[in-house]
């Protein structure tokens, strides 16, 4: 059992508030992360096969923070952007060049987002990775927060961060209110090889059961996330791989 004391003390380590913790550091604060998630784990290509957009604001945060040159290599660049309205043979077109030199985005695998993050976590000297850790109890007072981990160790910080995802237990339990809507729908979420390049060009097409997302990855390879009514979804997943690339197909289009 350890005591620590820090400046901040941000509950979850991953794509959020990793990055913020790599900022503050470098911004001479100590810092305690407490994530949930095995560090080895949370970096396997089977935790998460999503994918991530990232804008140019984005891209020169993780730059700024030394984030970037890990990333970069694994990032797709976004050139062009067409949106169609389901079929229709017409579209809007984004072409990068109308803006300047620089591409509209890039699409990174949450996976290579992580690697980079981990990396910068355990390897930054004002910054103690807690992992897998939880608070078991986050005692506010005057001036500080206690934090005690399901580790054994207590945490003494001025500032508590909740980045421990959307049902954040650390903002239930301060009393931080959400206002949720259900749309009915659910992603399923892929990524594919197929023969032709995508010539990074991000494709987006509005079906009447919600938008099908088509997004360049390195190589031959997309990310795709397909909105379908919740009802069917089920249904869906339980397809065996013939059946599925077929459904993925109907809606890819002439890639």
């Amino acid at each position: 059992m350890s005591d620590y004391s820090a400046d901040v003390l941000i509950v979850g380590g991953g794509l959020v508030g990793g990055p913020l913790a790599v900022a503050l550091a470098d911004a001479g604060l100590t810092v305690v992360v407490a994530d949930a998630e095995d560090p080895a784990t949370a970096v396997q290509p089977e935790f998460d096969g999503r994918a991530s957009a990232l804008g140019l604001a984005q891209q020169r945060v993780l730059a700024a923070i030394g984030l970037w040159p890990a990333i970069e290599p694994l990032a797709a660049e976004i050139r062009e952007v067409r949106v169609a309205d389901g079929v229709s043979p017409l579209f809007l077109h984004y072409d990068h060049r109308l803006l300047g030199d620089q591409p509209l985005g890039w699409i990174v695998e949450n996976r290579a987002l992580r690697q980079a993050v981990l990396a910068r976590l355990t390897s930054h000297p004002r910054i103690r990775l807690a992992a897998p850790s939880r608070p078991l109890r986050l005692d506010r007072g005057a001036t500080t927060i206690e934090a005690g981990l399901s580790s054994g160790e207590t945490v003494t910080a001025a500032l508590a961060v909740a980045a421990d995802g959307r049902a954040s237990p650390t903002r239930d339990g301060a009393g931080i209110g959400v206002t949720r809507w259900n749309y009915g729908q659910s992603a399923i979420v892929c990524t594919v090889a197929h023969e032709r390049p995508h010539g990074n060009v991000a494709q987006e097409h509005f079906l009447p059961a919600g938008p099908f997302a088509i997004l360049p990855l390195p190589g031959r390879r997309s990310s795709v996330v397909w909105t379908e009514r919740q009802a069917v979804v089920p249904a869906i997943m339980a397809q065996g791989d013939d059946a599925f690339l077929a459904e993925l197909g109907d809606r890819f289009g002439d890639y």
